[in-house]
């Protein structure tokens, strides 16, 4: 009977495939946690400074039962502006009305929240730098919801 020869050192195809395939789910987690803002923290930040001043405001017009505004600019809402580099753009209801085509700068827009906690909706595109954010408000909650961003 013969025996085989003994092995040389090495890996086996097992192995290897087995070590490809475990980088590959690390790399792809990777990719997963730093796809929504890009890994940029000061987009993050001006997003939720956003979405605070949404919902304070909100919550101020429910328990008054009055509207309120909150004035937007250029670098974010007034007396909450975000970093000089992170600049924002909108589209709101009456450029939609108007068919005016692409991202507006928010010149002391005033964003209106209603007695009745109705929000106006309006679309939002941060930028810092190369990176880009972008979300809507929705009408009935004030929450948002992340969108694919167009570069236009």
């Amino acid at each position: 009977m013969k025996r085989r020869p003994a092995g040389g050192a090495g890996f086996t195809l097992l192995e290897i495939v087995l070590a490809i395939g475990i980088g590959v789910i690390f790399m792809g987690g990777a990719v997963v946690l730093l796809s929504s803002t890009g890994g940029d923290k000061e987009l993050a930040k001006a997003r939720k400074v956003l979405e605070e001043a949404a919902r304070e405001n909100r919550e101020q017009a429910l328990k008054h039962g009055h509207e309120q505004r909150v004035i937007l600019g250029l670098h974010g809402p007034a007396g909450r502006e975000f970093s000089d580099e992170v600049e924002m753009n909108i589209v709101t209801p009456q450029d939609i009305a108007l068919e005016r085509k692409g991202w507006g700068k928010p010149e002391d827009y005033q964003w209106l929240f209603t007695g009745s906690g109705l929000v106006e909706p309006i679309r939002v595109r941060l930028r810092h730098g190369d990176n880009f954010e972008q979300f809507s408000f929705g009408a009935l909650t004030g929450e948002t919801t992340t969108e694919k961003p167009d570069r236009g």
